[in-house]
């Protein structure tokens, strides 16, 4: 059930509708959960007055209504995973592109560093959602940060730079390959692409950053990183089942040879395919113990050839368009 209710009697977890004769955005729904006050005070900012909320009275966060997210759960309070003052730069108003997108940048890399170099738990992995929620919400309603977010790549080996980098580029290349579509909630999707590499915390680290190739057990442990960051979110229950997806899948290869379960073409994820192709090429362009960095040519060019059906031609497509344009 329903209710029209003023934009100043909200409060966090409540699920709210906005007006669609009011808003409509592309790439954010108008359908979904108050994660924050922050979402209160954007939705003010934007001079809206009322809105609907389901069961207005409940103080109970619930999760976004769609049939494919039915392990969302609510979010314990939590201090946020990024310094407030550095939150503030991303919603700065006549602050340069520049200097937005090196926050975008550092605000990520920071929620990323304190998950991978500690134990995340259900409280750890609810303020991380919070933090990634304003990130993402910049990335999308500002495309002229596009160029100055891909600019600012870290080459080394850190996992949590890595994981932002396939992040950033992740989502822009979802949001070109979906188009206007609202079947894609992109700002739920882009936590997945995030946090794609989260099981890598229970790698030993001398694995992960080994110089030269990896014995026969230690290959066997790497591959086992998909299956962990998956139990981790699992077990904690703070993410949509598509997030999940992304995570278990992105080590997934069409033809059958990737990795845990060695899934082929479609049986794979369109949005861990996304996932899989940008972390290919980011392992690809970034310094890595055991090799140096490739060009981007070079890298794409390496991919091109082992294009295996069409829906990866057109991911690789879009990957092309994104990186082409900024």
């Amino acid at each position: 059930m329903q209710e029209s209710i003023p934009v100043n009697e909200l409060k966090v977890g409540m699920h709210v509708t906005i007006p669609g004769s009011w808003f409509k955005h592309p790439f954010i729904r108008s359908q979904f959960v108050l994660n924050s006050q922050r979402d209160i005070e954007k939705m003010m900012n934007w001079g809206l007055t009322r809105v609907s909320v389901e069961d207005p009275v409940s103080d109970i966060p619930r999760a976004v209504s769609h049939d494919s997210f039915p392990e969302a759960s609510r979010e314990p309070e939590t201090a946020e995973a990024m310094p407030p003052d550095l939150m503030e730069a991303l919603h700065e108003r006549g602050i340069a592109p520049e200097s937005r997108a090196a926050a975008v940048k550092a605000c990520s890399k920071m929620a990323m560093k304190r998950l991978m170099e500690n134990t995340p738990d259900e409280e750890m992995i609810s303020a991380a959602k919070t933090g990634f929620y304003e990130v993402i919400d910049c990335i999308l309603e500002e495309d002229h940060l596009n160029h100055y977010l891909l600019a600012i790549r870290d080459y080394d080996a850190y996992t949590y730079s890595h994981s932002v980098n396939v992040g950033v580029l992740s989502l822009l290349v979802a949001r070109r390959y979906f188009g206007h579509s609202d079947r894609h909630d992109l700002r739920e999707l882009g936590i997945g692409f995030f946090l794609h590499d989260l099981g890598k915390i229970r790698i030993r680290p001398d694995v992960i950053m080994k110089e030269g190739l990896l014995t026969d057990e230690e290959m066997m442990e790497m591959r086992r990183h998909p299956l962990y960051g998956f139990d981790i979110l699992k077990e904690t229950n703070q993410l949509t089942t598509e997030c999940k997806l992304i995570v278990l899948e992105h080590h997934e290869r069409e033809d059958g040879r990737g990795y845990p379960y060695g899934l082929y073409g479609g049986e794979i994820h369109e949005y861990a395919r996304i996932c899989a192709l940008v972390d290919m090429y980011d392992a690809l362009t970034s310094d890595r113990p055991y090799r140096q960095r490739l060009f981007p040519f070079q890298a794409l060019n390496l991919i091109r050839r082992k294009l295996a059906d069409r829906t990866q031609k057109e991911l690789f497509e879009n990957l092309v368009l994104v990186l082409g344009e900024n």
